[in-house]
């Protein structure tokens, strides 16, 4: 079965990206470019987002790659407005937690959670969610847009390592 995984970065007090959807917070944050994000993406070859992270992507990346590490990634885009995609992106309204529970069955490699909660805390409601690697840039936003919102229940995660890359530290859990 395949793995979902969520892969990103926060503000110190759980931010992912500023009010108006900007991370230039996380590319003024030193060691990035030395953390094991490829390795990561070249074991993924499905990406799930918010529509928000994909117009981002879109908007900043001169590549036109949500995963410049296998071009082939497919790419799903949850939007309340589906409209047709190309080769690699399907923009669609399903209910996440079907769609992810039809792609665990699938064959294929890891399928990375990119956007945040509106994306992330319907697969955790459902536990869906397999690991996540959560970096953390040394940097207080005050506001923003949280990775995680309000859940109904506890949910326990076991911490498998952490590591630091420059000026962030990186947590990995897994269910």
């Amino acid at each position: 079965m395949r793995k979902v995984q969520f892969y990103g970065a926060v503000s110190i007090d759980g931010y992912l990206a500023t009010t108006n959807n900007r991370l230039d917070w996380l590319f003024q944050t030193t060691g990035a470019e030395s953390a094991p994000t490829a390795d990561f993406m070249q074991e993924v070859d499905t990406a799930i987002m918010g529509r928000h992270t994909y117009e981002y992507t879109m908007a900043e990346t001169t590549d036109q790659l949500i995963n410049p590490y296998n071009p082939a990634t497919k790419n799903i885009v949850m939007t309340s407005n589906p409209h047709e995609g190309d080769e690699h992106t399907t923009f669609t309204n399903s209910p996440i937690t079907e769609l992810v529970e039809q792609l665990r069955q699938a064959d294929g490699q890891n399928i990375w959670i990119v956007g945040g909660a509106g994306v992330l805390m319907p697969l955790l409601k459902a536990d869906l969610v397999d690991e996540m690697y959560i970096q953390i840039a040394p940097v207080i936003l005050g506001d923003g847009l949280p990775l995680f919102t309000k859940i109904d229940h506890e949910h326990r995660f076991e911490l498998v390592a952490t590591n630091q890359y420059g000026q962030l530290a990186e947590l990995h859990f897994q269910r």
